[in-house]
């Protein structure tokens, strides 16, 4: 027996999540399917493998008030606590001769290249206009790898190997397989500004983000857990969906809340077509890497950025044992995470005295319901498929922050793209 609903949703991360509860709320009726066995997506807060106990977030933790301001209004809707993330105030960073170890480690010297370098950023962000989509900006002179548009800037050596590295934490790739006009989109997205990027590491929720995707699972009122979706097949009134164990249903509207490396695997008739259909199968190339070390030995507040395969590590939170965890970022391909010796040489890079108790960390790479991190686009898709990734399928509508103009990869980009498909769907007339 076919089971019918005016809307289907696949995925239960944040736009899912927000997408299923505002279309409820709006007197439709809506299921809403999630592959795993829980909701959050990339959001993911759990206890900690090193520190039981203590709940850690192994995905996107960190949100700015004045930048997410979707994400800001669900945490105070549902009163979740929320604390400042840890304040930076020792600093061991590995920037070249001489010491930089300070809030500020451009030296006096290099103070008006740097300034260069920064306008240069901002001006071809600015470039960028966040609403209409980077295939449509004659913006291919920038989609070259990241290694090769920093090279061109002629960047001073502390400069340089400071901006290198936040590029690789950023952006979850190397350096030569990352776009630049990507680094520009994150520079484009917080205002035009370079640093804003790294101020939106402001604010975390105590508990952890899986009290807000909780609180918000509870105001869907048909949540099904560990149902995968494999096909969509539509025509001109509805949607016929596959999922689970040989179920079906039939909705007038789908929502896809799916991370695009997961779309590759479900079918649609009518298939995607033209440059979309060929993004969708290749995939974004994010490898982005996430580490959770749990050591001791380190002072509070400790910052590190430089030249080690950990381009950034900096504090996190206090472990059960007097000691701290740390956040390390890299990337799959550069860094085994499952080797302790190499984790505990690439600590000692910047913190020689530290003694490592254990790591934590989660493999988005290998999820299966998500195969990949954060999203970050091999050099070259976005000018040929950025905005049109977003766009209806008929009646299939698309969300996620993989998706996102304005945030992709942030939480907030997800609320975003709930927002427009919400829209979408209240919209339609056919």
């Amino acid at each position: 027996m076919v089971e019918n609903v005016d809307v289907a949703v696949v995925g239960a991360g944040f736009a899912g999540l927000r997408a299923a509860r505002d279309l409820n709320e709006a007197g439709r009726s809506v299921v809403l399917l999630e592959a795993a066995d829980r909701v959050g997506g990339r959001a993911y807060s759990r206890e900690s493998a090193t520190d039981p106990g203590t709940v850690v977030e192994v995905g996107g933790a960190y949100f700015h008030r004045h930048h997410h301001g979707r994400l800001a209004a669900e945490v105070d809707r549902y009163g979740v606590a929320t604390q400042p993330a840890a304040p930076f105030t020792v600093f061991r960073n590995r920037l070249g001769p001489g010491d930089h170890n300070s809030a500020f480690p451009i030296p006096v010297g290099e103070a008006v290249e740097a300034e260069r370098v920064l306008y240069t950023l901002i001006r071809d962000a600015h470039r960028i206009d966040l609403t209409a989509g980077l295939e449509n900006q004659s913006l291919e002179d920038l989609d070259i790898s990241a290694r090769d548009y920093l090279d061109k800037l002629d960047m001073p050596q502390v400069t340089g190997q400071l901006l290198r590295s936040w590029v690789w934490n950023m952006m979850g790739q190397r350096l030569e397989d990352a776009s630049a006009l990507w680094m520009l989109q994150f520079i484009a997205s917080h205002g035009y500004s370079v640093l804003g990027i790294v101020l939106s590491l402001d604010e975390v929720m105590s508990e952890g983000t899986g009290t807000l995707t909780y609180a918000m699972a509870n105001e869907v009122a048909d949540l099904r857990l560990e149902q995968p979706v494999s096909g969509l097949r539509q025509d001109a009134v509805g949607v016929d969906l596959a999922y689970g164990a040989d179920r079906l249903l039939r909705a007038e509207h789908v929502v896809v809340a799916a991370p695009l490396n997961a779309m590759a695997a479900l079918r649609l008739d009518p298939p995607l077509s033209g440059h979309r259909a060929e993004v969708v199968a290749e995939g974004h190339g994010g490898r982005g890497l996430k580490l959770l070390i749990q050591v001791k030995g380190v002072p509070a507040g400790i910052s590190c950025t430089g030249d080690g395969i950990f381009p950034t590590l900096y504090d996190y939170l206090p472990s059960s044992d007097g000691g701290r965890i740390l956040v390390a970022f890299t990337d799959r391909d550069s860094f085994d995470p499952r080797d302790d010796a190499a984790i505990e040489a690439a600590v000692h890079h910047y913190l020689p005295d530290a003694v490592v108790v254990g790591t934590d960390y989660h493999d988005w790479t290998e999820d299966p319901y998500v195969c990949a991190p954060w999203v970050a686009p091999r050099i070259g898709q976005v000018t040929r498929a950025h905005k049109v990734l977003s766009e209806q399928h008929g009646r299939i509508h698309f969300a996620g922050s993989d998706v996102s103009l304005f945030f992709p990869g942030y939480i907030e980009g997800a609320l975003e793209t709930a927002d427009r498909v919400v829209a979408e769907v209240q919209g339609h007339t056919a």
